[in-house]
């Protein structure tokens, strides 16, 4: 990625964006440093559920607070996903996204982290995000689920109102005109690559903007550390 940056080249990497810190810096200084355009595949924000969510509540200057669970399933621990130089660990390959999820709806900066699991594997984690603008999110990365379960759940509270996005086939709306939508699964996959080479095409600005990016690894990598540690994790 940092030699594609360099090449100026245009990027498009899947999740997560780094593994550490230091990765992150390298890429931090190439994308600065040249004119390609960056782009990680946090694919949710631009499912028509998430993006009707956020238009209903993008007015609001109040703090919120989201609710953001993935029922994810039982993975064995020989899995290269919970290889930490290879997939991350669950929290920095998957969790991300619902991470990611949390500051699209919010608008804010994570400025600290903190995280509590069933034991220092990343399996089973509740993660505490809070925001400059004074929102909070929690989210529930779970492995010890039902598979009858929905495997993702957004629940948004503001305002005396409350929005679900149940597995982005459905969505209610509580304390609003509107009382929700409902229609196939779309986590936002095609939107996001249209958007991505738009961006590209017409010259404009990537469709999530870099700071962004690097916030919501820094915090992921940030939930890992405080699981180990038991404490908050300034970002």
């Amino acid at each position: 990625m940092v030699k594609s940056l360099n090449a100026g080249k245009h990027v498009f990497v899947e999740k997560p964006l780094a593994l550490t810190n230091s990765e992150l810096n390298e890429i931090e200084i190439a994308y600065n440093n040249n004119n390609g355009k960056l782009m990680v595949g946090f694919n949710r924000r631009f499912s028509p559920f998430s993006l009707e969510a956020k238009k209903i509540i993008s007015n609001s200057k109040i703090p919120i607070n989201i609710v953001l669970t993935m029922n994810a399933g039982f993975i064995p621990s020989e899995h290269w996903v919970h290889d930490p130089e290879i997939g991350g660990g669950r929290i920095i390959g998957e969790a991300c996204h619902m991470i990611d999820l949390a500051t699209f709806f919010i608008g804010s900066k994570i400025i600290k982290v903190t995280a509590n699991g069933i034991s220092t594997s990343s399996d089973n984690v509740s993660i505490l995000l809070h925001y400059a603008n004074g929102s909070n999110a929690v989210v529930n990365y779970f492995s010890n689920g039902s598979k009858a379960y929905s495997k993702e759940r957004i629940e948004i509270f503001s305002q005396n109102k409350t929005i679900i996005i149940d597995n982005f086939k459905r969505s209610e709306y509580y304390g609003y005109k509107s009382s929700g939508m409902s229609k196939s699964q779309d986590k936002g996959h095609a939107f996001q690559f249209k958007q991505f080479m738009e961006s590209v095409a017409l010259g404009t600005s990537s469709p999530i903007p870099f700071h962004e990016l690097l916030n919501t690894s820094r915090a992921a990598i940030a939930a890992v550390d405080s699981l180990k540690s038991n404490t908050w994790i300034n970002i």
